[in-house]
């Protein structure tokens, strides 16, 4: 065998180095390519896990808007539409004697009304024991209307005989009813 001429050698080199480049510069892009793919997958399969993680809470969460919707349907049959407030007035006035409160006053306030909900602000007074007061709170309650009270106080007597004077601001609520035409 003979060895190689300068000339050979330098062919020979060129084309190592053109092998060389050609392999280099098509392995680097598929790489590159390579490593976007895997990022590409890493991401689908972590979309992939959060959408099972929620396709498995949907049951739950659709037995909790159920649950929901049976809660707003028993709040709605709370606030009655319109204001019917005499019969409202009268019913406290029931419950308070039912109750054996005395001095009982209660005033409505200015009514402030939305879309579809309006309230009237209570301002109510009265006097008897705190077990009387307390069955009273009770009845109100388990009433099927809606009231929601904002500030109590109770003030002993100056006799400090047990007797307890009641004054609080309450929000009476009711649906706006809508007006045809």
């Amino acid at each position: 065998m003979r060895g190689f001429d300068k000339r050979q050698s330098v062919i020979l080199a060129a084309v190592l180095l053109l092998g060389a480049g050609i392999g280099v510069f098509r392995i680097v892009p598929l790489l590159r390519q390579h490593q976007a793919l895997g990022a590409t997958m890493q991401q689908d399969r972590q979309r992939l896990n959060e959408s099972r993680t929620r396709a498995a809470q949907v049951p739950a969460l659709a037995e909790k808007i159920e649950d929901m919707r049976f809660q707003a349907e028993a709040f709605e049959l709370r606030i009655p539409a319109g204001r019917g407030f005499a019969d409202l007035w009268q019913h406290i006035a029931d419950l308070m004697n039912d109750c054996n409160l005395s001095d009982q006053h209660v005033r409505p306030g200015q009514a402030i009304e939305n879309d579809r909900l309006g309230a009237i602000p209570l301002t109510l007074s009265a006097v008897g024991s705190m077990q009387d007061v307390y069955a009273f709170f009770q009845a109100i309650e388990q009433w099927d209307r809606l009231i929601r009270f904002e500030q109590v106080t109770l003030t002993n007597d100056r006799d400090f005989d047990g007797t307890v004077t009641l004054d609080a601001r309450a929000m009476v609520y009711y649906r706006i009813e809508q007006r045809q035409g």
